[in-house]
Order: structure tokens, then sequence, then C-alpha cells
């Protein structure tokens, strides 16, 4: 059965306002993968022909866009370009990550997992760690993070996002999280990896379309860590859940009290950050809640049009 036509040229229009956010273009098989109905892809590039007819969006080579703006599609070529060196490279900053206590898996998140790198890029990870214990993986973690500022590395270790075995399931349930879910890519433990693909079989509700985490090219082959198995067995020996729980009160202190000092609404911090024994969500910039703001103003005259 196909897609009215009118509802897919909505939804497509949407998926480019979604990408134009970030002033940036996109394929025809990006939008097949990123529109939020099923169609073929044939389907799809229907639509598109039309919306171009039709002056609603704008095309520069193989680039599809709601703005005419070939300097987005410049920057694309350019970021795609820098994002290929930089996942190349991330394979070593991922091998520390993987070498730490109870970390079981690592996928590469942010911009970098949409292959796009700004001059100035940071390289994100979704970190997965054993269960009860993702406080002192993660504390471990920064700690460690804190000596890359000695050598400037500080960028290609940024670690915001946390969850352990026991919540596998990402709980802000939106077209911008399922976004996130389904372009990780993985960097480390990809059997794990795939669990928290299945357990977040939601995404299918925003993106029917989309293949999900495919692309293994940057994994990290397997190692044996025996360094880092003892150091768990150490840690086992000294009553690690309430360290695990202390660690956890003592970072929402701390986060807290910078939120409140930075002068930020109290009501805003629990969109910003999720601090439960299970999860740790560290994103002071709030890009979930910019994003949503700025898609629904799109959204509501694109979708009443159907």
């Amino acid at each position: 059965m196909e897609v009215a036509s009118s509802s897919l040229k909505a939804r497509c229009l949407l998926t480019l306002r979604y990408f134009g956010i970030f002033r940036y273009p996109l394929t025809l098989q990006e939008i097949h993968q990123f529109t939020g109905i099923r169609a073929s892809i044939s389907e799809v590039q229907r639509s598109l022909d039309e919306l171009l007819t039709e002056a609603e969006i704008y095309q520069s080579g193989l680039f599809y866009m709601t703005e005419n703006k070939e300097d987005w599609v410049e920057e694309r070529r350019k970021g795609n370009e820098r994002a290929h060196i930089l996942l190349d490279k991330s394979r070593k900053y991922v091998s520390v990550i993987s070498a730490f206590p109870f970390v079981r898996g690592i996928a590469i998140s942010g911009s970098l997992s949409k292959y796009y790198a700004s001059l100035n890029p940071d390289i994100d990870y979704f970190i997965i760690t054993a269960a009860n214990r993702l406080w002192i993986a993660r504390s471990l973690l920064h700690l460690f993070k804190k000596f890359t500022f000695i050598t400037g590395h500080q960028h290609y270790f940024c670690m915001n996002y946390f969850v352990d075995t026991e919540s596998l399931k990402i709980t802000h349930r939106n077209i911008y999280t399922a976004v996130e879910v389904d372009t990780l890519l993985p960097a480390y433990n990809l059997p794990i990896l795939r669990q928290f693909f299945e357990a977040n079989g939601w995404a299918r509700e925003f993106l029917p379309n989309h293949p999900g985490m495919v692309n293994v090219n940057f994994l990290l082959e397997d190692k044996n860590h025996t360094f880092k198995k003892l150091l768990e067995w150490l840690i086992e020996l000294i009553v690690p859940g309430r360290i695990n729980q202390a660690l956890m009160k003592l970072t929402d202190t701390k986060w807290r009290r910078k939120w409140k000092k930075a002068g930020y609404p109290e009501a805003n911090y629990e969109s910003a950050f999720h601090t439960t024994l299970h999860i740790s969500k560290n994103h002071p910039d709030d890009y979930e809640k910019k994003v949503l703001k700025s898609l629904a103003q799109f959204q509501v005259s694109i979708i009443s049009g159907i």
C-alpha cells in the first residue's frame, strides 16, 4: 500500500526541518531513514520531487535542504571528511575507556555519530556499565579525564551519558532521542550494544525506515583486559554498592550547586541532567529541549496541512 502523498511530503519536510536546525543537508537515503512514516525510498523520491516543484525545498547535487544555502553543502562535505579522519583515530581513545573497571559497552554519539566533525571537534561517548557500578566507573573515568587537560586531549573523552545493564531502555522517548539511539556507532562490545538497541525498539515508532546500529567499521577488537578484571575484583571487596550510591549523591549535589550558581531555572535541571543509580545524563546545554522546541515551531503548521 502506498503512503498518502500529502502525509509523506509533510514528513519529509519535517525531517529536513529537523536537520536544518543543525544546518545539515541530507541525501535521499538519509531522508528515507529519518522520515517518521513507513515508506519505500522511491516514494520518498517522488515526494521530494513534488516539494522541489512547489519550491518548498532546494537541491544541490545529492543534497536536499529547506533553505537555499550552498555553504551548508560545502560545510557538510568538509565536516564529513574531518569526521572520518577522527573516527579512524577514535579506536585508541575507545581502547583507553574500555580498559576502565566496569565499562561494558561503548558507542560514539553526538555529531560524530552522524559523520560530522567541526573544526574543533569533540568525541562524545555513550557508555554502558556493569549493573550497580555506574557511578564507580564514571567517577574513575572523569578522574582520568582531568589529567587529559594536561596534554590537551580532553575533547576526545567527552563521556556525558551512562547507563548500566539494569537500565538499557531510554526513558525520554521522542524524535530527538530516537535519532540519537539509532545513530549510535558501536565502538566496543557489540553484543551488549545490540541488547541496548533491541531494548529500545520504541525508536521504530519514530524512525520506521531506519536500519539502526549497523555500521561496525569503527568497532574496537575485544581485548583480555586482565588488569581491568583484577581492579574489578579488588573493588568488589570494599562494599561497592555503598560507594556507588555515595558517588552518585556526591556528583548530583555538585551538579545542582553548579546549576544554581549559573543562575539556571531549577525546573530545567531534570531535563538537562538525569541522575539515578542506573543512569547518568550530563547535558548542560540541553540540546534535546532546544531541538524539540525549534521543531515544534514547524511541526504544527506542516502536519496540520496533511
